[in-house]
């Protein structure tokens, strides 16, 4: 039995991380309709966009989802404002303060988790009151805490530091990475870039077919002032790029037509995406293989 899905109403412990441009409402529904979290990212959205992102999820799907929140973002108070108009009832708050929003939006009903990069962010989520720390590892995509720590020393470590469920994010693609988070003892794991492949992604069908040629050294990190980046090589995107052009130029056109074009966001299990497919069989090739290995695990293990 896992308390944390059944605390929010999922059947598997797998949630879409909050992507900006990129996780809009039909990737969302479609994580939640194969029995995970869908979250929206709504960082590059207003209030009205957020709001009509939040309809049409609804309308393509009965299953719980949630809205992912850039805490310092400067339109983050209009955001919050929606999701309690609209009753939802999963919040994931990220880039800031967790003490700011998580008492409102708890007194609300709502299941509030925040994202921390190190055992210090997870305590003080803890304390703010949030219902869930999700342990994001530098492996992850996007915008990532600058201290460069990775998921297999970072989850660990909170769930020994916080009494709240611990969510695994960073460097996890498969059920192989399900398996292992819930070894170091999460409840569950977010992920990003495995769903950028998935068909019902709105971005490019041209940076999918980038992203499934690219290798773990591609995804590199960008470091800034207070935060980090990871992204796909710029080096590499343009001659993925002229491949593409070369023998596949009807996808090749897509590139910048569609939301989250001149994105390059992608963690390191890049790698490990190797082809597009469907939502659902993303999900259920996961829990397969973390149902298959479990054994193998064990019979690894000698005895004491």
């Amino acid at each position: 039995m896992n308390e944390f899905c059944e605390t929010i109403g999922i059947r598997y412990p797998i949630i879409l991380g909050g992507m900006a441009r990129v996780g809009t409402a039909p990737l969302a529904a479609a994580v939640s309709n194969a029995g995970g979290l869908g979250l929206l990212g709504s960082s590059a959205w207003g209030p009205e966009e957020l709001a009509r992102q939040i309809r049409q999820a609804r309308q393509l799907t009965d299953k719980v989802f949630g809205v992912n929140i850039p805490v310092r973002a400067q339109h983050a108070p209009g955001l919050i404002a929606v999701v309690m108009e609209q009753k939802i009832s999963v919040v994931a708050t990220s880039a800031g303060d967790p003490g700011i929003w998580t008492r409102q939006l708890k007194n609300d009903g709502i299941f509030v988790m925040h994202v921390a990069s190190t055992v210090e962010r997870a305590v003080k989520a803890e304390q703010a009151g949030v219902d869930a720390v999700i342990a994001e590892g530098s492996e992850s995509g996007g915008m990532t805490g600058p201290e460069e720590i990775s998921t297999l020393v970072l989850v660990p470590q909170v769930t020994d530091a916080v009494k709240v469920p611990v969510v695994a994010a960073g460097g996890i693609g498969d059920g192989r990475g399900l398996a292992a988070a819930l070894a170091l003892g999460a409840c569950a794991v977010q992920m990003g870039t495995a769903f950028i492949a998935a068909e019902e992604c709105e971005i490019s069908r041209a940076f999918k077919e980038i992203l499934v040629m690219a290798k773990e050294t591609d995804a590199v990190l960008i470091r800034e002032d207070k935060m980090s980046r990871r992204v796909l090589n710029e080096a590499f995107v343009e001659e993925a790029v002229k491949m593409l052009a070369k023998h596949h130029p009807d996808i090749a056109k897509t590139l910048e037509a569609a939301p989250g074009s001149g994105t390059r966001g992608a963690g390191q299990i890049a790698g490990l995406v190797r082809k597009v497919r469907p939502t659902a069989a993303i999900i259920d090739d996961m829990m397969r293989e973390a149902h298959a290995i479990l054994p193998k695990i064990k019979s690894n293990l000698p005895e004491l």
